[in-house]
């Protein structure tokens, strides 16, 4: 029987790519993670790694194996949570991924009001870009992540994530010149990269008067691990 433990192990190695970033995100020892992995290949009777330079490649075995993996390991997750749903009192660790203006902006009066409907419940919040918070979440590092999309970003959407929309906030271009100002809002399907132009107030100004032209909103979202029942 294939040990679970060193499933996740495999299933990690397709998230993070490397041995040492498993070893990283699980606290082992590179070496450990490698001894597992190759534990692993006999208890399946197939190889599932193979060495390319200095990464592993799955074969198409392991990589067989590693999304049955997931599906194992998404299938325990969702057990768990009908037992913990079970009980009349909501209680246990709620592991929130957010970047900082949200945190500011949003967590505050989401933790009070379920400190106040829930109090067993204990929420830990760690600061993440939007980025690094999906896939954290799809990594299982964290529970939910509270992320922004930009229209016309290319960010991909994560399959194994559940999106609700929380806010959208209109974003706004200010310049001292109105005609300018339509150029620039009719050529651009998303913000500039500066953070320090494009901010989640949604303003960027210049020297002298100002005039303004209206942009797509950029929507605040939050992401959770999609249910498999």
């Amino acid at each position: 029987m294939l040990d679970i433990r060193r499933l996740r192990l495999l299933h990690e190695l397709r998230i993070r790519g490397t041995v040492t970033g498993v070893a990283a995100a699980l606290s082992y020892s590179p070496s450990s993670v490698s001894q597992q992995l190759a534990a692993l290949e006999q208890e399946a009777g197939a190889v599932l790694l193979v060495k390319s330079g200095r990464r592993l490649q799955f074969t198409p075995q392991g990589e067989l194996l590693a999304q049955r993996a997931a599906a194992i390991l998404d299938a325990l997750d969702s057990a768990q949570a009908a037992v913990a749903g079970s009980s009349a009192t909501a209680a246990g660790v709620v592991r929130v991924a957010v970047f900082q203006s949200a945190a500011h902006a949003i967590l505050p009066a989401a933790v009070a009001a379920l400190a106040r409907d829930y109090p067993e419940l204990r929420v830990e919040v760690t600061e993440r870009e939007p980025e690094q918070g999906l896939f954290d979440v799809s990594a299982r590092d964290f529970d939910l992540a509270v992320a922004e999309q930009y229209p016309g970003s290319t960010r991909p959407l994560r399959a194994d994530l559940d999106r609700t929309v929380l806010a959208a906030d209109g974003i706004h271009l200010a310049t001292s010149d109105i005609r300018t100002a339509r150029v620039r809002a009719s050529s651009s399907r998303r913000p500039p990269t500066s953070r320090g132009c494009w901010s989640r107030r949604g303003r960027c100004r210049a020297p002298g008067p100002s005039s303004s032209a209206a942009l797509p909103a950029s929507s605040r979202m939050c992401a959770s691990r999609r249910p498999t029942w």
